[in-house]
């Protein structure tokens, strides 16, 4: 849940560098142990996200039949991954999509497809304060229920380590801008440890990745220094390998992510994880993406950290207020066009916030169990995408042509126009075109057919 990120005005920070699209390849047991709650309860100041939905969840009980679902559209066939062309494309492989999920073992399993899952902002909640309520007493059972259910669905898991206990902080008082006391302050290093040990063992063989920490230049996530967490990631790291884990870095979100993943670089951090990470809120168009990649390798370069992979681990137009986030034929062209763009990025693993997740980003309505625009939207796009060779995009105008291949001699052209509406002659062996709405419609060279801010597919068969 977002109501506590930072305020739009933050994010709004000037690109800097021009875009370059133009890429070379780039490379359970028991839920409870040791020790038993002391019964307290929290008050309203310190209500986690996660019982913040929970609130929701029982002000909205599905006990009145749900209204009849429009049906959605066919989607279009779905392509078997191919071996690559030998012409210097890079191959999308399901891996790439990631998903986060509010609510898995309530509301059932997503219809869109997916290979990883990240778990934060997941209902009950799996942030440490939860996990480990107080000194020696862990509580697992909502984890091992997620981390079971996934698995059995057949995807990789990311543990996102935040909120820190109070009992934990080395500031529990401290103001944390709506989360708990104390939980955006660094932790008792003695506490850290034993909960990064007791994580990591627990699920070993089972969560394949761990993230450091969410957000840490949002408030309400991390008041701390980056010195703080480079000294937390020096602890974690040889726990996490020891279990056979990947450490993810922390990730910061927004426009600036390369400012602060730049600060956490040059205060030491570069030798404590193998990922790099980010979240790509851009309060604005998906092609604001560009320039923030760009200045994210610039600093890659600079810290000697260019061979580390790049994840986007959390992202989504944001809410209804953000610009294209009013409606879903805005939100789902924002969608399409940053799903695309992330790839030609090189970027590795690219993580869609979220599913179910109300106002934000959602791709499914959950009070009527239909899945919405944006969500037939990733649908699409990830049949467009799964086994074909990307090639690098050409723009003009804010015209994109991005061209795609497979193995048996499909060639695709996705095409849109960020700034609007214009006419697009159809180049030679285009037959049809399909749109992010799962409709298609027959083509001929030469044809002149409008394009927009919704990507199309052009296709040769």
């Amino acid at each position: 849940m977002k109501s506590l990120r930072l305020s739009p005005s933050y994010l709004r920070v000037p690109l800097t560098v021009s875009f370059a699209i133009l890429l070379a390849s780039c490379g359970g047991g028991s839920g409870e142990s040791s020790g038993s709650e002391n019964g307290t309860t929290r008050s309203g100041a310190e209500l986690t996200q996660a019982d913040t939905y929970a609130a929701r969840k029982i002000k909205n009980p599905k006990t009145a039949p749900a209204p009849t679902p429009t049906p959605a559209p066919a989607p279009a066939p779905e392509p078997v991954p191919s071996t690559p062309p030998a012409d210097g494309g890079r191959v999308v492989s399901p891996e790439f999509f990631g998903m986060h999920l509010a609510a898995q073992t309530y509301e059932g399993w997503p219809s869109v497809k997916f290979a990883i899952q990240r778990t934060w902002d997941s209902w009950p909640g799996v942030a440490w304060s939860e996990l480990n309520p107080s000194p020696g007493v862990y509580k697992w059972d909502s984890l091992d229920s997620l981390v079971n259910d996934s698995i059995a669905h057949g995807v990789d898991l990311v543990y996102t380590f935040g909120y820190v206990p109070q009992w934990a902080s080395t500031n529990k008082t401290g103001n944390c801008d709506g989360a708990g006391a104390g939980s955006c302050y660094a932790p008792e290093t003695q506490a850290w440890r034993d909960f990064v040990t007791q994580i990591t063992q627990r699920y070993k063989g089972k969560i394949k990745y761990w993230e450091i920490w969410n957000e840490p230049n949002a408030g309400n996530f991390w008041k701390g220094s980056h010195a703080q967490l480079v000294d937390m990631s020096r602890e974690a790291y040889p726990i996490i390998k020891n279990s056979g884990g990947t450490v993810l870095s922390p990730s910061p979100q927004g426009t600036a992510s390369h400012t602060w993943i730049d600060g956490f670089l040059a205060a030491g951090g570069k030798s404590y994880f193998d990922i790099l990470t980010f979240h790509g809120y851009l309060y604005g168009p998906p092609e604001y993406l560009n320039a923030l990649v760009a200045n994210i390798r610039a600093v890659q370069s600079k810290h000697g950290v260019s061979s580390k992979p790049l994840w986007d681990t959390e992202h989504s137009w944001g809410d209804k207020t953000w610009p294209m986030g009013g409606d879903q034929d805005q939100q789902s062209a924002w969608l399409a066009r940053y799903v695309v763009l992330s790839f030609f990025h090189g970027i590795e693993r690219s993580f869609w916030y979220g599913w179910e997740h109300f106002n934000w980003g959602s791709l499914f309505d959950r009070t009527t169990d239909t899945i919405l625009k944006p969500g037939i939207a990733y649908r699409e796009v990830y049949n467009w995408m799964i086994g074909s060779s990307f090639h690098p995009c050409q723009s003009s105008n804010n015209v994109y042509q991005c061209r795609i291949t497979r193995a048996d001699g499909y060639e695709g052209l996705i095409v849109w126009n960020g700034n609007g509406q214009s006419a697009f002659s159809v180049p030679a062996g285009y037959v049809r075109a399909r749109t992010i709405d799962a409709s298609s419609s027959a083509i001929s060279a030469g044809q002149a057919i409008n394009i927009g801010i919704k990507p199309l597919l052009l296709e040769n068969k």
